[in-house]
């Protein structure tokens, strides 16, 4: 397996509003002298951006063999001297999940026309590791694909639990601030002010990290090992505001 440099770039996942929207309630568009009770609905939008601290690895072993027997034992051995090789660079055994396994035929057509197509087996075991420091996956890759790994089928970068609520928080107050802004030109525009909150809501859920998407490109690294860089992560927050709002100098 060549030895490359994969660049990752963070996707951002913004939903925004183009230009400012509101929903005045019918108090809004009546005369000023009743529109004590009126209300003006908005959505918000906002984002926080943080470097990941959490790797994911997504690595598979591969053995074939003309009988199911004979490659399932070698692919054990590949598992086994992969994980002795993790093992001894420090990453441990609650770090490393089976992701999927499987021993079957595979079917190659023959040579020649009338000949029956030949069979042999295959067995495959992937693997999901999870790292909490981000610099060491270019290490982890090129020590499985050194030992036993015959694929490197996917590596994400993410947050942990922590840093992503801190995010969450700076996105859910941007969110705000930007219905408070959008709530204050709809008023303006309709001869209100808004005098306070009157209902919230957090759209989507829980905000979350965006997808990690890789470049098409790769270059060598220097020292010719893997060397894999991690963009930012996006946590994005959405919420609905309905405000209160007065006729203005009412």
């Amino acid at each position: 397996m060549s030895r490359r440099t994969l660049a990752t770039v963070g996707v951002v996942a913004l939903i925004l509003l183009a230009g400012c929207s509101g929903t005045l309630s019918d108090a809004a568009s009546e005369a000023p002298s009743s529109n004590s009770g009126s209300t003006i609905e908005v959505s918000g939008a906002g984002s926080a951006s943080g470097e990941p601290n959490r790797a994911v690895v997504r690595i598979g072993v591969t053995a074939t063999a003309e009988d199911a027997v004979t490659a399932r034992q070698r692919l054990a051995e590949n598992v086994s001297r992969m994980r002795t090789a993790l093992t001894e660079l420090g990453v441990g055994d609650e770090q490393i999940a089976t992701e999927y396994y499987d021993v079957g035929r595979d079917y190659r057509p023959p040579r020649r026309d009338g000949e029956e197509p030949e069979v042999r087996y295959r067995a495959s075991h992937d693997f999901e590791i999870t790292l909490s420091d981000v610099e060491r996956v270019g290490p982890v890759i090129d020590t499985a694909v050194g030992n036993g790994a015959t694929s490197v089928d996917d590596v994400s970068f993410t947050l942990s639990a922590e840093r992503r609520q801190r995010l969450e928080h700076r996105a859910r107050r941007s969110a705000m601030t930007d219905a408070r802004q959008k709530a204050e030109t709809v008023a303006e525009a309709a001869n209100l002010t808004v005098t306070g909150v009157h209902v919230v809501r957090v759209g989507g859920g829980s905000p979350r990290p965006s997808a990690v998407e890789y470049a098409a490109t790769a270059t060598p690294a220097a020292d010719g090992g893997t060397d894999v860089e991690s963009g930012p992560v996006d946590v994005v927050a959405n919420v609905e505001v309905v405000y209160n709002a007065t006729a203005t100098g009412a």
